[in-house]
């Protein structure tokens, strides 16, 4: 089975800078596949937590990420405050 493109993507293409940037320079996560590999850890993931406005918000940007793999999230009935860069909202959009 072929490992998907997904993974390799980086975060700064569709993440709001001031999130991307510290996951890549202070935890070193620089892609999606490194974000859903720490996420595993719940010490890693306190760490995510904190990079993010709101842990909900962490929640939500994993959940994307692994939806985006096919994974089913599990669904959260409140909606976060925005985490996705605007160029990446208006390219979702045109499609």
């Amino acid at each position: 089975m072929a490992k998907s493109a997904i993974l390799d993507l980086p975060l700064s293409d569709f993440m709001r800078s001031e999130i991307a940037l510290p996951l890549q320079h202070v935890l070193h996560l620089y892609t999606v596949g490194s974000l859903l590999r720490a996420w595993r850890s719940p010490r890693n993931q306190k760490s995510i937590e904190q990079i993010f406005d709101t842990p909900e918000q962490a929640h939500h940007a994993v959940a994307v990420c692994a939806a985006w793999l096919g994974i089913q999230p599990i669904a959260s009935m409140s909606v976060p405050t925005q985490w996705w860069s605007e160029p990446a909202r208006a390219a979702m959009q045109a499609q």
